[in-house]
């Protein structure tokens, strides 16, 4: 059997260890508060009151996760900090707070039984207690008075004991008498909560069928659910082609909440010219604020604003934020408040307490906005999803009416079918609109609206339709331009997707077409990042899965650890000046979070040279 070892390396407790046998494990919280499983003393101000817990995936008990608990100073993992939630693997060493204390994570195997767990014959003393591993089921804890093996503090135990020998021996089988009855229990809850995650037989029911889309007989990519999503991973030819980045930084709780750090359904994501994300939060009815060079959550505005369900954002040049209503099929226009400012009860407003200014869009008779995005010059392209169409507007909110956008090819389709993604690459005059159904992405061009008979993600047929093994496994969604590159949300395989813009073999060239990726990635297709979700929180129909996310019981964000995206939407990048550094935010719907990657870990991954 094995168990947790917490070795600690400084700080009050260095020299000590804390063991948890993993068959009682629940969750280790950290922090100064008499409940913490790992208390540490009031002097230790580096360390917060509740400050970390470590938490096991429910799905996979294998693996486990760190998540820090908004602390003032932070949590480090290997002299990383994390933000949210981050894997945590054996031998990793965490630091909590800057200067605070360091312990290292450690799973060890049970080499003798608790029994033995003492100090050696000749010094053994019935008055002291015995080195003894239980679950951390009590706030209250005892350090042990004598030394354990040379070298090591011994560990913390949940209560003294003074016992005779004989009065030991009985109690002893009492105790592994109710310790057998626990893990009963435990198992059987256990195999009970898997049975539910796979969606197999729960209370007697049937197992729940795999959502059959729709659209499946119309269009060969679409979005899939429960079991298919983990196919993607099976396919050798496109596993080749992995890059193997961590995510930066991971915004948002990971679970469905309205807290301050909580997202319940981010969709949008778009940054403004000085580095700050805005990320919509639909079923919260709000717009949130964060710096992703350091992950401080700045500020929130708009939850006393919107209507219907908000899903797309764009940043003009003059900072006005644009959120779009997919619902009422209008945008919510907001800008910063004037210096001086105050609120409708007197207060100064803050820097980030965008005011709401208006609506936009709403007579121009969509039928299902979604993607938006503004040009430097602060021309604002809308797409209509059901329509297929993009409409621009001038700055001063009105259609440009010397913009034609071509939406039909000569037989009456549309190039579009399904599409919400939208980038503007103005270096080389191409405007991208990902069409979803079709899985590739068209290319128009930015300043006249007129197709190019172009795309990116597939060969071309006779009749110029996408044709071949698409490099998408599913539906397009969210795009972004990042130092030359395309990036394109592959929606139902969990993946991003990079094409260098520079490169003519990046369009019109399906999977096959590329060659097999090398070290150096210098082709017009350099792979992609991101995983399939471990669990499918998207499948609709796994009621109870719904509901054990609704309840907490389940925690989408620590099921699927950061970067195995759950329906991820919306992309966006920005490129620090001082620094050369881009960030990529990409909003994770069903994960309830934000994450962010460096393009400097992307570009390493390729095997290109790191940023200077």
């Amino acid at each position: 059997m094995e168990h947790i070892v917490l070795r600690h390396l400084s700080g009050s407790k260095a020299k000590q260890e804390d063991i948890f046998q993993i068959v009682w494990f629940k969750e280790i919280t950290f922090g100064r508060d008499l409940t913490s499983s790992v208390r540490f003393s009031e002097e230790e101000e580096m360390v917060g009151r509740h400050h970390a817990r470590i938490t096991k995936n429910p799905t996979q008990p294998a693996l486990f996760y760190i998540s820090d608990l908004n602390s003032r100073n932070g949590t480090f993992v290997n002299d990383q900090r994390i933000y949210g939630t981050s894997g945590l693997r054996k031998g990793d060493v965490v630091r909590l707070g800057v200067g605070g204390p360091v312990f290292q994570f450690e799973i060890e195997p049970e080499t003798e039984s608790i029994a033995d767990k003492r100090a050696p014959a000749e010094t053994v003393n019935l008055t002291q207690a015995p080195r003894i591993i239980i679950p951390p089921v009590t706030p209250y804890l005892a350090e042990q008075a004598s030394a354990g093996k040379a070298g090591v503090e011994p560990a913390r135990v949940l209560f003294p004991i003074q016992l005779s020998r004989n009065l030991l021996l009985v109690g002893g089988g009492v105790l592994i008498g109710l310790l057998m009855l626990a893990v009963g229990i435990l198992i059987y809850r256990s195999i009970e909560s898997e049975t539910t995650i796979a969606g197999k037989k729960i209370d007697g029911a049937q197992p729940q069928s795999v959502l059959t889309n729709p659209n499946a007989g119309k269009y060969d990519h679409v979005h899939l659910s429960g079991v298919d999503t983990a196919e993607v991973e099976k396919d050798s030819q496109r596993a080749a082609w992995r890059l193997d980045v961590q995510p930066y930084l991971v915004l948002g709780t990971g679970h469905p909440g309205k807290s301050a750090s909580d997202f319940d359904k981010p969709d949008g994501v778009a940054f403004s010219s000085t580095g700050l994300l805005f990320a919509t939060d639909a079923a919260n009815h709000r717009v949130q604020v964060w710096d992703i060079k350091n992950g401080a959550r700045l500020g929130e505005f708009g939850h006393k604003v919107f209507g219907g369900e908000i899903v797309d954002i764009a940043v003009e040049p003059d900072n006005m934020v644009l959120i779009t209503d997919q619902t009422l099929n209008l945008a919510y226009a907001f800008m910063p408040p004037q210096p001086g400012a105050l609120d409708d009860k007197g207060k100064p407003l803050g820097p980030y307490d965008f005011q709401f200014k208006g609506t936009r869009f709403g007579e121009q008779g969509f039928k299902k906005l979604g993607g938006i995005v503004s040009d430097s010059r602060g021309r604002v392209y809308a797409v209509d999803a059901h329509r297929n169409d993009v409409v621009r507007f001038n700055p001063d909110g009105k259609v440009d009416k010397t913009w034609k956008f071509e939406k039909m090819n000569v037989d009456g389709d549309t190039y579009l079918h399904g599409c919400e993604g939208i980038a503007i690459d103005e270096a080389a005059n191409n405007l991208f609109i990902a069409s979803e159904k079709d899985a590739v992405v068209e290319v128009f061009d930015w300043e006249t609206g007129a197709y190019k008979h172009q795309l990116i993600g597939a060969a071309k047929n006779s009749s110029g339709k996408p044709a071949g093994k698409h490099v998408f496994f599913g539906s397009v969604e969210g795009l972004a331009i990042t130092q030359h590159h395309l990036l394109a949300v592959d929606e139902s395989a969990g993946h991003i997707q990079v094409f260098d813009l520079a490169k003519t073999e990046a369009f019109d060239t399906d999977l096959t077409g590329y060659a097999a990726p090398r070290p150096r990635r210098s082709g017009g297709y350099q792979g992609f990042f991101g995983h399939a979700p471990l669990v499918d929180f998207e499948d609709k129909t796994n009621l109870e899965l719904q509901k054990q996310v609704k309840t907490g019981s389940i925690i989408p964000g620590q099921a699927n650890p950061p970067g195995y995206f759950c329906s991820p939407d919306s992309i966006a990048s920005y490129t620090d000046q001082a620094t050369g550094e881009s960030f990529i935010a990409i909003a994770d719907q069903c994960n309830y979070r934000v994450v962010v990657y460096r393009w400097s870990d992307v570009s390493s991954a390729m095997g290109l040279r790191p940023l200077q």
